[in-house]
């Protein structure tokens, strides 16, 4: 599964926070359990001494003094007594010439409880008492610091995220991506203003290019019309036609390089309707302008299907496969089957010499081929279907070339079709 990078930068920190505070927590025990030692080891040092005074008739005349030279003081509040003596861990209880002397452990501190015929006396220690403050001065300037460092991180990453959305937007045409101008000299920064440079030099060649284009279509317009005015002059009708039906299909092919030009360039934005077939059709067919169409082609509508797509770029694919499968054919005639899951076209002919995929390639053509074209063909039919989210297969069977535009991958898989298996999506 794939992350993004503040992802894994959040897990890091998150990690480390956690390794920080079982080590804190670690050191925090560790100083806890050795200042418990060290006052057990008060506990019997003051016994074992205050017995030998009292052996040799020297008892001490303070002895809340006496016991606070070994780091423990007289508990007096009567609450916390109570608690200790009910609730609190013994340690050891040992009989001694100054009575019963138990030892209990509550709340990380130690206590010593002696207890005679004269009195009871309940001593804490002090040796606890406040020894973990350093250390969590110590943890929390490393929160701090951490905490600092990662939402450093984070900010820094957010200009990769504007770069990140920048890019998408620039991959689908939109030339007029904001300029990121961020400012520092990281590799972030310095990626950042390549990137505004980069946009900066496509758009000039863009423009040049739609600049250039757009002017040669503009002069080639103009001796069209010219043309046209001229042919309508003619006193023979059927030089009239001739002459008005190539001028029309110049005009045409003009319109047709103005959209390829969009359409290869990403600045065609598409506009869905829904569309019967059969009308794409008869706008196919008004494009290629074609002399006895019924002689060539063959239309079966298993369904008349209603299609949501953009009119002119889909009727524009549907008329190249209508004209590569004429160009290609060895008895010039084209069958187009329509059904709900696909369009199938096919014509006859010889097997291609290298594999589909070769073909769906920008300007490419067979060596020694007659026909005439740019090699354009089966790019442009193929990127017009990536737009629509349809599927260009091919496959060759029976000694017929057979193009299938597939509206749903899932709904083909799902039914059995004539199409052979080994032909589908290669893409």
């Amino acid at each position: 599964m794939r992350y993004s990078l503040s992802t894994k930068i959040s897990v890091v920190f998150v990690i480390v926070f956690a390794l920080v505070c079982m080590l804190f927590a670690t050191f925090g025990k560790i100083q806890i359990n050795d200042a418990i030692d060290r006052m057990k080891i008060s506990q019997s040092n003051s016994i074992n001494y205050l017995l030998g005074l009292y052996q040799r008739g020297m008892p001490p005349n303070d002895t809340k003094q006496y016991f606070s030279n070994f780091n423990m003081y007289i508990v007096e509040d009567k609450n916390l007594a109570s608690n200790v003596l009910t609730s609190g861990k013994i340690l050891f209880n040992n009989a001694s010439p100054l009575g019963e002397l138990t030892s209990l452990q509550y709340q990380n501190n130690i206590y010593l409880h002696i207890n005679n015929q004269n009195t009871t006396l309940l001593l804490g220690g002090t040796g606890t008492k406040n020894i973990n403050d350093p250390l969590w001065i110590g943890f929390f300037i490393t929160i701090i610091l951490l905490s600092s460092l990662y939402f450093s991180v984070v900010k820094s990453l957010e200009p990769l995220k504007r770069l990140n959305n920048n890019i998408k937007k620039f991959a689908t045409g939109n030339l007029e991506t904001a300029s990121l101008n961020v400012e520092g000299n990281d590799e972030i920064a310095q990626v950042a203003a390549e990137f505004d440079k980069a946009v900066v030099k496509i758009k000039e060649l863009v423009r040049s290019r739609q600049l250039f284009l757009r002017t040669i279509m503009h002069e080639l317009k103009t001796p069209i019309g010219k043309g046209r005015i001229v042919s309508e002059m003619l006193d023979d009708e059927l030089q009239k036609k001739r002459l008005i039906n190539i001028f029309e299909r110049l005009e045409i092919l003009i319109n047709e390089f103005a959209k390829i030009e969009q359409l290869l360039s990403k600045s065609y934005t598409i506009n869905f309707e829904e569309y019967h077939f059969s009308l794409i059709i008869e706008q196919a067919r008004d494009m290629l302008m074609l002399d006895d169409w019924e002689k060539h082609i063959n239309v079966e509508y298993k369904d008349d299907i209603i299609l949501n797509v953009d009119f002119q770029m889909f009727t524009l694919a549907i008329k190249n496969l209508i004209d590569n499968a004429l160009k290609y054919s060895s008895d010039k005639k084209v069958d187009i089957v329509c059904s709900k899951e696909q369009i199938l076209i096919s014509n006859l002919g010889n097997p291609l010499p290298m594999g589909i995929e070769h073909y769906k390639q920008a300007f490419v053509r067979n060596k020694d081929e007659k026909t005439t074209g740019m090699g354009l063909g089966l790019y442009i039919i193929d990127r017009i279907c990536d737009m629509h989210k349809f599927y260009l297969d091919y496959y060759y069977s029976n000694g017929r070339h057979n193009f299938c535009v597939i509206f749903d991958r899932d709904a083909m898989l799902a039914c059995e079709l004539p199409t052979p298996k080994k032909g589908l999506f290669k893409k």
